[in-house]
């Protein structure tokens, strides 16, 4: 039998504990290693989760700004604090929960105001709104730096104390967190920013019509602020909400855009032709005025109402019944030496002017005509004698009944210039005079344009008209 020494059981169990140390070793580095880039990974996922939750906040302020463009009630701002005017803060908080990485509940907190100096220059009442939003996340583990320090100091993150404090977000604390804040401007898109537009169905039937555009306020793209053959420009841009869009072969001095749809007859298309396009149109309600100039309730023949120097003032507003014009002239007098005067007009019936009738809005005038019924422009049709379609705006109220659509044809012995606003109407437009001129814009329903017809866009007018969206004008992150 062999004799075992002591010595080499010794030698046995000093070789064990110094493997079972080497292997402690490197086990405790490779969870050093890989607890530090899980933490890595963790802080990364969560730093861009709070991202996504800041840029959702953006999102849910359009949202509310876009619902405020309806008529009323159309429940914008309800939860928030209050609705956003000059200097007025609207605020909202909202916790997701189940959102974020672990279960951890993302928060998405948001501030809208309307800053007083951010209103367009040339129509104040487009006024620009600046969002800010706080997206944030609780970090799960413990609260230290991860594997990589580069990390950490670029993505800003809270571990122990708090980073940011002001007075406008108050979900920020001293826990490990990580947030994102996004500041925004946003600025309003008017509803004529197409020459033409149509929620269904837009048609042109013969390629004797001309869509272009000019820009009244350009001297190099207008003469006089009129429009000037020589000086086409290429934004004339035509489109539908929907998918039928036959352009008729006619020449189009700009965009085509559909719905997911198909355009035909775009041979003579200048501009690009799109498939992604969709702008609802904001639907007209009644005007609601608590006072207005007495009037007679029909006009049948030769009559004379007044503009008035002050805008959205009772001496401005008119309410009829109807106008039916087949001899006589409408005429919508301004002041004596054209100085700007304003007029609103609200007819709940119909207007139709025929034979030798007319509408003549006299120079300086600034006139907006609401409709409730149908519109037929015949005869001598409407003159507007400053020539500029943002002075004449037809506004079409939204009928009760979608599927009892009334209907806006435009035509005359004269050129119109007007811009229409009418997505509840079908519109026909037939042109001026005998080179069928229409100066301005056309929204409705559906729109057909007839015979030997130019439409030529102001660019002037995407300054002009009621508000239709919001688009972002710019976007900043705050990384300080």
């Amino acid at each position: 039998m062999k004799k075992i020494h002591s010595r080499d059981c010794g030698s046995a169990v000093v070789w064990t504990v110094l493997t079972m140390v080497i292997l402690s070793l490197l086990a405790t580095e490779v969870l050093r290693t890989v607890a530090g880039r899980f933490q890595v990974g963790v802080q990364a996922g969560s730093w861009q989760q709070a991202l996504t939750a800041s840029e959702a906040g953006v999102d849910l302020a359009v949202v509310e700004l876009r619902k405020s463009l309806y008529p009323a009630p159309n429940h914008a701002w309800e939860g928030w604090t209050t609705a956003p005017g000059n200097g007025v803060i609207s605020h909202s908080l909202t916790t997701l929960p189940n959102a974020g990485m672990a279960s951890t509940p993302l928060t998405i907190e948001v501030a809208v105001d309307a800053p007083a100096n951010l209103v367009n220059p040339i129509n104040p009442s487009y006024q620009y709104y600046r969002i800010r939003t706080l997206g944030s996340i609780p970090l799960t583990g413990p609260p230290r730096i991860a594997f990589n320090k580069q990390d950490n100091k670029l993505r800003k993150l809270t571990l122990r104390t708090q980073r940011f404090i002001d007075d406008i977000f108050t979900s920020e604390t001293s826990a490990p967190h990580a947030a994102r804040r996004i500041e925004a401007v946003v600025k309003p898109l008017s509803s004529f920013n197409q020459a033409i537009l149509a929620v269904g169905a837009l048609d042109f039937n013969n390629q004797n019509i001309v869509v272009d555009s000019y820009d009244s306020r350009d001297s190099t793209k207008s003469t006089n602020g009129l429009y000037d053959f020589t000086k086409r420009q290429k934004n004339g841009n035509i489109a539908t909400d929907g998918t039928i869009l036959d352009a008729g072969g006619a020449y189009v001095y700009g965009d085509v855009s559909t719905n997911s749809g198909t355009a035909t007859g775009v041979e003579h298309v200048t501009g690009e032709q799109r498939t992604d396009f969709y702008q609802a149109p904001i639907p007209i309600a009644d005007p609601s005025w608590s006072s207005i100039n007495p009037s007679p309730s029909t006009i049948t023949g030769t009559a004379t109402i007044n503009a008035s120097p002050t805008q959205g003032s009772a001496s401005s507003r008119y309410l009829l019944n109807n106008i039916t014009l087949n001899s006589g002239n409408l005429t919508i007098a301004g002041a004596a030496g054209g100085s700007t005067t304003y007029i609103e007009i609200h007819v709940t019936g119909d207007i139709t002017v025929t034979g030798n009738g007319q509408i003549t809005v006299a120079p300086g005038v600034k006139a907006t005509i609401y409709f409730d019924g149908n519109v037929n422009i015949e005869g001598n049709g409407i003159i507007s004698a400053s020539n500029q379609p943002g002075n004449l705006l037809l506004y079409g109220v939204q009928p009760a009944i979608e599927e009892s659509a009334p209907y806006v044809k435009l035509g005359g012995n004269g050129a119109i210039s007007a811009a229409i606003y009418a997505p509840g109407h079908d519109v026909t437009v037939k042109g001026g005079g005998s080179g069928g001129e229409v100066l301005g814009s056309v929204v409705g329903k559906t729109v057909t344009m007839n015979g030997v017809t130019k439409l030529h866009y102001d660019e002037a007018l995407g300054l002009a008209g009621p508000v239709n969206n919001y688009e972002i004008a710019s976007w900043f992150e705050d990384t300080r």
